[in-house]
C-alpha cells in the first residue's frame, strides 16, 4: 500500500520510471503529463477532478513541478487532508521551502536520490560534421532543465578530452551553463556550442 508523501528530488525522469515500475501505469495519473515549470491553479482542478473518478484500486496521483503556485497549493488542502477512497498522492518538488507549511503538515516528506541513468551524448565529437550537429539538435531540441544543464556539462567534459581550451573558452561554456538555467533555449545553446567546436577543430 502506497502511503500519500512529498518527495524532495529534482529527478523527475527517475522518479516517474520508478514509479512506473514499481506500481504500473494503468495504477498512476501524471498531473500534468511532464514536468511542468510551475503547477498552475488548472493543473490543482484536474487533480480534484481526477481524485473523485471512482477507482475500485488504490490510485496514485503524482504531481510534478519545479514551482507550485500559492493559489493551487492552497485549493488541494482539503483534498490532502481528506482524500477520497483509494486515492493516493505524491509531489514531487525540488525543495521542501518551495511549498506552503500547511501542506507539509498534512504529508509526510521524504528526501531521496535516486541513483541516475549516465547520460550518453550519442554523438561522436571526433567525427563532428554540420550533418551530425544537425541531427544532435532535432534529437535533443525539447529536453527538461535537469537533463538539459547535465548534458551541458557532459559535452564540456568530452570537448576537453580532445583538444584544450583557453580561459575564455571555459567561461563561454559556464555562461551557457548559466543562460540555461534561465530557460534559454536548448537548440541555441547546443549549436553554439558544436559549431563553435567544430570551427575550432577544423583551424
Amino acid at each position: 500500500m502506497f502511503i500519500s508523501k512529498i518527495l524532495i528530488s529534482e529527478d523527475f525522469d527517475n522518479i516517474k520510471a520508478d514509479m512506473i515500475k514499481k506500481y504500473g501505469l494503468n495504477n498512476l495519473r501524471f498531473i500534468p503529463n511532464l514536468v511542468a515549470p510551475n503547477f498552475l491553479i488548472e493543473h490543482a482542478r484536474a487533480v480534484e477532478k481526477e481524485s473523485y473518478i471512482a477507482e475500485k484500486d488504490e490510485k496514485i496521483i503524482v504531481l510534478m513541478a519545479q514551482h507550485y503556485e500559492v493559489e493551487a497549493q492552497n485549493s488541494l488542502l482539503k483534498l490532502f487532508e481528506e482524500p477520497p477512497k483509494n486515492i493516493k498522492f505524491l509531489l514531487v518538488v525540488p525543495s521542501k521551502n518551495l511549498l506552503l507549511p500547511t501542506i507539509k503538515s498534512r504529508l509526510i516528506c521524504e528526501k531521496v536520490r535516486v541513483q541516475k541513468e549516465e547520460r550518453n551524448l550519442n554523438l561522436d565529437l571526433k567525427k563532428l560534421d554540420l550533418k551530425a550537429i544537425y541531427d544532435f539538435l532535432e534529437k535533443n531540441e525539447r529536453l527538461e532543465k535537469n537533463v538539459f544543464l547535465e548534458k551541458i556539462v557532459l559535452l564540456c567534459k568530452e570537448c576537453l578530452k580532445i583538444t584544450d581550451f583557453n580561459e575564455e573558452e571555459l567561461e563561454f561554456f559556464y555562461e551557457s551553463y548559466e543562460l540555461a538555467k534561465l530557460n534559454s533555449k536548448s537548440g541555441v545553446i547546443f549549436a553554439t556550442l558544436l559549431l563553435n567546436f567544430y570551427l575550432k577543430d577544423r583551424k
